[in-house]
């Protein structure tokens, strides 16, 4: 048994190889590629032994195509297994001939670039001709596309931005190939080619010439000009269509300025689908910019051209990504046009929040104006009332009968005018109340509300109502809420009714406010603890609510995005009390949040409950995040997230299974989900605006 184990270990490694290199042995000695009796190089180096023994490495020659001065078959490259395009001299050329055609293929190897063809292989064949292989060109050239635009074809797979695309990739090529002093000189649609995958080369390099970085002509330069060889290039000319006006003399000067113009002829063709027309303006219908592109690129004087390339491609990019051209004189009137369809969902937004915060002013000026009137109208009903008052007094002194019936009208006018200013009193509190309505708490617009509000109730507090009626508890919540502790135990100086709790709570952080009249960050963690313990039910939700908006109103002045993150997380681990050493951590460059931790199970307030018709706003509101990271929590209902304008939302890992709440987000791009976490239906009623990504768990 010990003698028979290498020898079928030996013949296991030999099956394994075969499969490899039976391909390779076929273009080799076919009465060793399938057997096992191989030698001991070939068992340790298949692969090598068979290339070493390939005789013929181009097989299977193809004629694919035939120009001025070569012919081009497509082989089978037996050493490399694949297939190449291999270019040989017509048969009707000499060796006098050989240098102009190898020229080509020393210039295309001076180039290394993906949107440059590549040169594989360059020698002499058996026969003493030279030849040159290059990659096999994939997909279609860009003068069929043209033509099928031209026919209504393929409209739809190449519209203005992918061909705008395409001639960028042509851009990036001649831009390299300048970069290595290498000039084309023949560039035009039928020398591009286009794959299916969006592959852009640039080939036949035949005319091109490699230009001197100093003075004077080197060697390498006086070998690759085709103007040098005379009639031995006479069937290669450049097309005249696309060459510069100073192109045709052969004894100018070749430069970049000459490429650039061939660029713009192409430019002109992919836009119009017609094939150019010298210096001509373009009549066919097109964005003013990319007119005044081609007119630059086309110029008939080279000063008055794109110097570089990359210009011209600059001004492309520019034009595609929403900005103005160096080309056009752009008004404050294109700029703003330009900048409006960059960013035209953020200027529809913030037009429509301005309208809707003007109309909330207004609003709020409308019903300030009411109060007030009605509250005028009650102090005069008052001062009236007393009036008549006094004078049934004095007509009770010339007649009891009549003053009692006085008396009786004037208890009743009395009871009358505490009934109306009862219900000024009820009003101002609502008011007071609307104003500062979660709802309404956005950035300025918070503190002046407040201040609206403080005026409208010293209006109804000049009747100097009784001392527990609910408007000065109305004040004293807003000047608690601003942290303006000394302000709010005035009132209670001055026999007013306030809430035990509220003024226990003044007179402990009356003395701990900063030079700005703010707590620190640890004295208001410590309030808002404070407010949320457990109490009466109701007592228990205004406290809630009054702890929500002073978290908000705080943040507007409070700019350590470090404090503002603990105390996040701190109004986090109020109101999911089982969250414990869970991750919060936000990062301000990217406006992300990330949250993290068992326990953790909703993103609005719980404490204190929420009564029926109340809008939600997010725990993390205050941090304002772009992009929210729930991965490894128990959060179950998206709408915690209302009131968020997220870019990026990270579902993964969560219970989450219905994502309805999204459906009218205006905001959300991109949304990350386990896959199958959530039903086919509700990814099919999100909008096309929303990116789901799926992955595996």
């Amino acid at each position: 048994m010990a003698d028979s184990s290498p020898s079928r270990d030996a013949s296991e490694r030999i099956d394994r190889i075969d499969s490899i290199v039976d391909d390779v042995f076929d273009q080799a000695d076919p009465t060793k590629a399938y057997g096992h009796g191989l030698e001991s190089d070939d068992d340790i180096c298949p692969l090598f032994c068979a290339i070493s023994q390939i005789k013929t490495r181009y097989k299977e020659h193809e004629l694919i195509g035939r120009g001025g001065m070569k012919e081009v078959y497509r082989v089978y490259d037996a050493k490399a297994a694949r297939h190449a395009a291999l270019a040989k001299p017509l048969p009707e050329f000499s060796s006098d001939h050989f240098d102009a055609f190898l020229r080509e293929a020393h210039l295309t190897a001076r180039l290394d670039h993906p949107n440059i063809i590549h040169l594989f292989d360059m020698g002499v064949d058996q026969e003493g001709r030279p030849f040159f292989t290059m990659e096999l060109k994939q997909g279609r050239s860009l003068r069929d596309v043209v033509q099928s635009l031209q026919q209504g074809e393929q409209v739809d797979e190449f519209p203005l931005q992918r061909r705008l695309e395409i001639f960028q990739r042509v851009c990036d090529a001649i831009a390299y190939a300048h970069s290595r002093w290498v000039l084309h000189l023949d560039i035009k649609p039928e020398n591009i080619f286009v794959g299916e995958f969006g592959e852009v080369k640039v080939c036949d390099w035949g005319m091109g010439v490699v230009m001197s970085p100093a003075r004077g002509q080197t060697e390498s330069t006086v070998l690759l000009d085709p103007d040098l060889y005379g009639s031995l290039l006479e069937s290669a000319k450049g097309t005249p269509i696309y060459m510069a006006p100073e192109q045709k003399d052969k004894r100018q000067t070749k430069t970049p300025q000459m490429d650039i113009y061939a660029m713009g002829c192409l430019l002109r063709e992919l836009l119009t689908f017609e094939l150019p027309t010298g210096s001509r303006a373009v009549d066919h219908p097109m964005d003013v910019p990319l007119s005044a592109t081609i007119a630059k690129a086309t110029a008939t004087n080279p000063a008055d051209r794109y110097q570089k390339v990359e210009e011209l491609r600059s001004d492309i990019s520019r034009f595609l990504g929403g900005y103005s051209t160096s080309v056009e004189r752009a008004s404050l009137r294109r700029e703003a046009t330009l900048f409006y369809r960059r960013h035209r969902e953020a200027c529809s937004i913030a037009l429509g929040l301005l309208a809707i915060f003007a109309i909330c002013v207004a609003y709020f000026v409308i019903e300030l104006r009411q109060s007030r009137e009605q509250a005028v109208e009650a102090k005069t009903a008052a001062v009236e009332a007393l009036d008549r008052a006094e004078q049934a007094q004095t007509d009770a002194e010339r007649a009891q009968g009549r003053a009692e019936a006085s008396l009786a009208r004037y208890l009743a006018e009395k009871e009358e005018s505490e009934q109306r200013q009862f219900r000024q009193i009820n009003s101002a509190i609502e008011h007071s109340n609307f104003v500062t309505h979660a709802t309404f708490l956005r950035d300025e617009a918070f503190p002046n509300a407040i201040k609206h509000s403080l005026r409208h109730l010293e209006s109804i507090l000049d009747f100097d109502p009784m001392p527990n009626s609910r408007a000065w508890l109305q004040k004293y919540y807003l000047h608690f809420m601003v942290q303006d502790f000394d302000a709010a135990l005035v009132l209670v100086e001055n026999g007013k009714v306030i809430e035990p709790d509220l003024v226990q709570l003044a007179k402990k952080y009356s003395q701990l406010p900063n030079d700005e009249g703010y707590l620190d960050t640890d004295n208001f963690i410590s309030l808002i603890h404070d407010l949320c313990a457990p109490g009466p039910g109701e007592k228990k939700l205004r406290r809630g609510q009054l702890a929500e908006k002073m978290l908000i109103y705080d943040s507007l002045h409070r700019h350590s995005t470090a404090d503002r993150t603990r105390i996040v997380r701190a109004w986090i681990s109020i109101n999911n009390p089982n969250w414990h050493d869970g991750e919060l951590v936000f990062e301000a460059e990217t406006e992300t949040v990330r949250l993290r931790g068992d326990g953790l199970r909703r993103l609005r307030r719980t404490f204190g409950g929420r009564k029926k018709g109340h809008d939600i706003i997010s725990l993390v509101y205050v941090l304002k995040p772009k992009v929210l990271d729930l991965r490894e929590t128990e959060i179950f209902d998206l709408s915690d997230l209302n009131g968020l304008e997220l870019h990026e939302l990270d579902l993964r890992q969560t219970p989450i299974d219905d994502l309805s709440a999204l459906q009218d987000s205006r905001t959300l791009r991109r949304v990350f989900i386990n896959r199958d976490q959530v039903s086919e239906s509700q990814l099919a009623s999100l909008p096309d605006s929303i990116e789901v990504i799926q992955e595996d768990e």
